[in-house]
């Protein structure tokens, strides 16, 4: 079946279609979303989401609506899906990726390889921004999205995971232990050969998943963040910090609490996020209300906690000391016409007293650089239409306080 021969029912108001690709001689289905927004000519991310066990890449979509957020922001998304031998695997691992067979942690073969395959062919059908692959993987996908990071670390700008764990640490499964995580730092380094780069990692966990314990996740950012020092130099330990710079306790409104713990590269670019989740067990948090899909509509939402760091990112700009990519003006998702706004500089003054440790800002909903001199903090607006507003948020890590403050200001574009 040639790649996204078939259209099916789109949740959403892009166009879905189906295709699929052959490794070692099996069979990979896949379907491929276009947000409404989607322009030929322009070039548009792609993020692939790699369901776990006893799932598809149907019941992906559907519970994680990642459909709603690519509608908004611009980006297509892939959903790989096994093939037969994963579908007939017996009991729990129903559905699932090989991810016990060695065969899956080298390049060029089985279930990473089919993935891969899609990415390109979804790269080549479409006008796909290259620099902004991102890959995203839960459970058993996770640990195909680790891998991805490793042996594939070319194609992708930045991963996400979700109640899993790190590269080769499959023992971590129910056990909250696994293999040392140096070990699988070093081994992450040595899969990506002379394709080694820094690769951002986001990782999401649940104090409450028997599956894969908070632990699991918790050394899947730490492995990430060693192997990205092992890609700098023979430390494991830097120049990337393994301690947090900031940690932040939130909460959502009606529903769970959280922790979210921020990782910094040497220039204080963020490079890497850990969410842990009050009383999440293993489920996709937030997401569909549907109740026949896994999700936890009391959790924070997985696809909007992780699209904006995955956003922050391109392939080629995550070399030190700055792993976030820079910022250019937002271009207008609609032609402003002759009498736009051309993009301009504000200034923000944070409040007196403060004794700031860092800074970052973002207009809308894009994260973008600053620059701060004291109290006053300059940010540039994205051009657009005369009366407009836009929002800057400023989040601001103060010395001596674990919790980062938050300023708000609003700014006619002209």
């Amino acid at each position: 079946m040639p790649a996204a021969a078939h259209a099916a029912e789109s949740p959403g108001p892009g166009t879905l279609t189906s295709g699929s690709v052959t490794s070692d001689g099996a069979r990979y289905d896949y379907l491929r979303y276009v947000p409404s927004t989607y322009r030929p000519g322009t070039k548009a991310p792609l993020l692939v989401s790699v369901h776990g066990c006893q799932t598809t890449a149907d019941a992906e979509m559907r519970s994680t609506l990642w459909n709603r957020v690519a509608e908004r922001e611009g980006f297509v998304v892939l959903y790989p899906d096994v093939d037969v031998v994963g579908r007939l695997l017996p009991g729990p691992l129903n559905q699932c990726w090989k991810f016990f067979s060695p065969t899956t942690y080298a390049r060029g073969g089985g279930d990473p390889d089919a993935i891969a395959q899609m990415t390109r062919r979804v790269v080549g059908e479409l006008d796909i921004d290259r620099e902004r692959v991102y890959a995203v993987g839960t459970s058993a996908g996770g640990l195909m999205t680790s891998v991805l990071a490793s042996t594939y670390a070319e194609m992708f700008a930045a991963v996400g995971l979700v109640e899993t764990a790190g590269f080769l640490d499959g023992p971590c499964f129910t056990t909250g232990i696994g293999i040392p995580v140096q070990l699988s730092a070093q081994l992450a380094r040595a899969g990506m050969g002379g394709r080694a780069r820094v690769v951002p990692v986001i990782g999401i966990g649940g104090t409450a998943d028997l599956a894969f314990p908070p632990t699991c996740i918790a050394k899947a950012v730490e492995q990430g963040l060693r192997t990205s020092n092992l890609v700098l130099g023979a430390s494991q330990t830097g120049p990337i910090s393994l301690r947090p710079a900031t940690v932040s306790h939130e909460r959502k409104p009606g529903g769970r609490s959280y922790t979210v713990s921020r990782f910094q590269d040497p220039a204080g670019c963020l490079v890497a996020e850990r969410w842990i989740i009050d009383g999440l067990a293993h489920s996709w948090p937030g997401g569909t209300t549907d109740r026949k899909y896994n999700t936890d509509p009391k959790a924070p939402d997985g696809s909007e906690a992780i699209w904006p760091f995955l956003r922050r990112y391109t392939r080629s700009t995550t070399a030190m000391p700055c792993a976030e990519a820079p910022v250019e003006p937002a271009s207008s998702p609609v032609d402003v016409g002759p009498a736009a706004c051309p993009p301009r500089t504000v200034t923000v003054t944070l409040p007196r007293g403060a004794r700031v440790r860092g800074v970052r800002a973002s207009v809308g909903r894009t994260a973008v650089r600053v620059r701060r001199a004291g109290r006053r903090v300059r940010v540039t607006l994205p051009a657009g239409r005369p009366g407009d507003r836009t929002r800057v948020v400023l989040t601001v890590r103060r010395a001596g306080r674990a919790k980062a403050q938050t300023v708000r200001r609003s700014f006619k574009r002209c």
